[in-house]
């Protein structure tokens, strides 16, 4: 047991406050229950259960001379062949000039930006980009000169970038670099980036060289674009785009990450990014996985994968918006944009439903069987529950999850008069329930 101190009043003081305001307290005591169909987690290809990566993997491991430890970091023992095999593959697969292999997205997003800004370099930003990202603008030697844009807005893209050449004017002269840091696909909304839009202001704004787009593909990776290579690539923008960083812990079902970028950024980070530099290396069964991952992720059953989840995405879309049409906002509700398909035929596997009563839904579902989580303060603005669609649910399973949503629904008792909620049975039927909200 902690003694009274100083330090231990002021943590458990830090942790109060958020119990009483009401942000998000999560206790890692227990695991989250699994007995009802997965429609929280980012293994939108359910690749983490997959049969045959499964017997992919086993079969490289029996096979292996080595398996465990890479025994150091890869700049002293942890580099191997093996390790050279996997991100030359990774970079044909890609199409990018080089790859560096990573431990995470969040480390390769942080070293990114901690080391390749230079001084004097400016960084422009979408306002939800991911903490990977922030952390490293805050230890990047162009901290001082960071500025956000409003999150997917093509309009205040511009305005800002302008204000920044303005304010700038070295990049302009070619003295400096602008950094662009957007993500593919926004994991608390859910929404598609407006990626073209953005690269092509950069290049009608900024003289070429003097740009510099970073896209995190972390909810894109392995799920769209040909062979499952990506957003950039479903756009044709390989090209126009500097550096690009794929991880490995949503759609690839594994963990790890690859920053695609240029062979000098590549050699760079190679030698001043602290976490290549003192971390040790992947172990074989990693590189062994990640392999595996990848040959299912390219063939022909990954594309079966790919297809399977872009049909269930619409199917929840629409039993959502059905079901919750007559809720009130002020109990359960899914964004109508949600409905709309990208222009490249995309649907997000992410749908967000709003509820000012997140944690009380949370507590509903945990009971139910489903691992979901409350999105609250500080991590977003608006409380919801994120519905995650996987290549292997099943309508049924959709289906019942939208029973479950409006069950609890009826049992908040807050609304002022009596409606018909409209939603889908487990066998599919549609059902309808009279309740007093």
């Amino acid at each position: 047991m902690s003694q009274p101190s100083p330090l231990v009043d002021a943590l458990q003081q830090a942790v109060a406050y958020r119990v009483q305001t009401g942000l998000t307290t999560i206790s890692l005591d227990e695991a989250l229950p699994t007995f009802a169909a997965d429609l929280f987690s980012n293994d939108y290809l359910s690749l983490s259960t997959d049969a045959v990566v499964r017997e992919r993997f086993l079969c490289q491991a029996l096979a292996a001379p080595r398996l465990f430890g890479s025994t150091g970091s890869r700049l002293a023992t942890g580099n191997s062949e093996e390790y050279n095999v996997l991100e030359g593959r990774l970079q044909r697969f890609f199409g990018s000039p080089s790859a560096l292999l990573f431990h995470s997205g969040f480390t390769a997003n942080s070293a990114f930006f901690t080391c390749i800004p230079q001084k004097n370099d400016v960084i422009i930003y979408d306002e939800l980009v991911h903490a990977s990202c922030r952390e490293g603008f805050r230890t990047s030697a162009a901290r001082g000169a960071t500025y956000r844009f409003a999150h997917n807005s093509v309009l205040s893209f511009e305005e800002c970038l302008r204000g920044v050449l303005r304010k700038h004017p070295q990049i302009m002269q070619g003295k400096s670099t602008v950094f662009i840091s957007v993500e593919s696909l926004y994991s608390m909304d859910g929404d598609f980036c407006p990626l073209a839009e953005i690269v092509q202001i950069a290049e009608n704004l900024v003289p070429a060289g003097n740009s510099h787009i970073v896209v995190d593909e972390a909810h894109t990776s392995g799920i769209c674009g040909p062979s499952g290579s990506g957003y950039v690539s479903l756009l044709g923008l390989n090209h126009r785009i500097h550096t690009i960083v794929h991880t490995f812990g949503k759609g690839w079902g594994f963990h790890g990450a690859v920053v695609l970028t240029s062979p000098v950024i590549r050699k760079y980070l190679i030698h001043f990014a602290k976490s290549v530099i003192f971390s040790t290396s992947m172990p074989f069964t990693d590189i062994y996985a990640l392999q595996s991952c990848l040959d299912v992720i390219s063939s022909e059953r990954g594309q079966e994968l790919r297809q399977s989840l872009h049909r269930l995405c619409g199917y929840a879309r629409k039993q959502l918006l059905k079901a919750l049409k007559r809720v009130p906002d002020g109990i359960l509700s899914v964004d109508k944009l949600a409905a709309e398909t990208h222009d490249h035929g995309l649907l997000s596997p992410i749908i967000p439903i709003f509820t000012p009563r997140a944690s009380n839904l949370t507590d509903y579902l945990l009971k139910k069987g489903y691992g979901a989580t409350a999105m609250t303060l500080p991590v977003v603005k608006r409380p919801r529950i994120r519905m995650i669609v996987h290549a292997r649910n099943t309508e049924g399973d959709i289906d019942k999850f939208v029973t479950a949503l409006l069950q609890w629904a009826t049992r908040q008792g807050q609304s002022a008069g009596p409606f018909v909620m409209r939603g889908a049975s487990s066998d599919g039927q549609c059902v309808e329930t009279k309740a007093r909200l």
